[in-house]
């Protein structure tokens, strides 16, 4: 049995992330209580154009928070740090439009994920991404680096989320921005809904509610922070869940 979610460490909370998307990376076509692969990135407006010309271990293991690539906008020539990369079908997106000049991190708590993540780049002859095997709550970066921080549903996954957040204001450059997909509440959750791992899994155990965690960015040193996209999708099965695409900015 399952030990309560209120009785799990932080480390404990990490260890159990890790593993369970390793079995994603692994075992893209197991059970899971929360949807993985094309199908979900399809629905999240993931293009059957773009996904039919990538080879499919990079859309496999897909299951993110939705879908933040509309509102990303890399210029050639910036660094990009992509928090919680995956199997990499973001990373792939965001090493196109930074181009050549430009330099792309994937960082990941799983290392059987960032295993596939590099197996895809070398695929498709990707040569601008390099990988960060670590928590996104303590990233191998030196300050002012990054000019645009993105991520897609790597915060409710997290224990410590305004460590994530003083992260990434001390990896981001001055001017720069993080623009990123995450799971949001309409309300606090009543405790009843946070029993086990599983709940956490699945979005709903480790998510804030969406003021609280706009007020949380500006506390942390961003400004302007704001919602540019608030919807429902496959992710969003509890009906306080939400999707919400946010941006905030460094001075």
């Amino acid at each position: 049995m399952k030990k309560p979610l209120a009785q799990m460490s932080d480390g404990e909370i990490k260890s159990a992330v890790a593993n369970k998307y390793g079995e994603v990376a692994t075992e893209p076509k197991g059970k899971f209580n929360f949807p993985v692969g094309r199908k979900f990135a399809e629905s999240v407006g993931y293009s059957a154009e773009l996904l039919d010309k990538i080879p499919p271990s990079l859309w496999e293991s897909f299951t993110g928070a939705g879908n933040p690539q509309p509102y990303v906008d890399i210029t050639s020539g910036e660094t990009v740090l992509d928090l919680g990369c995956g199997a990499g079908l973001d990373l792939y997106l965001y090493a196109q439009a930074t181009g050549p000049n430009g330099r792309v991190y994937g960082l990941d708590v799983s290392d059987e994920m960032i295993g596939k993540a590099k197996h895809n780049m070398e695929i498709l002859n990707i040569k601008n991404v390099e990988f960060l095997s670590a928590s996104a709550d303590n990233i191998p970066l030196p300050d002012n680096c990054v000019d645009i921080l993105t991520a897609n549903g790597i915060y409710n996954l997290s224990p410590d989320k305004e460590e994530i957040m003083r992260e990434v204001v001390r990896v981001l450059r001055p001017g720069g921005r993080t623009i990123f997909a995450e799971i949001v509440l309409k309300a606090r959750l009543p405790e009843e809904i946070r029993k086990n791992i599983n709940d956490w899994f699945r979005c709903i155990g480790g998510a804030l509610p969406l003021n609280d965690f706009l007020k949380n960015l500006q506390e942390v040193g961003l400004r302007d922070a704001k919602a540019l996209w608030i919807g429902r999708n496959a992710r969003t099965g509890h009906e306080l869940s939400l999707c919400a695409v946010i941006r905030a900015k460094k001075d």
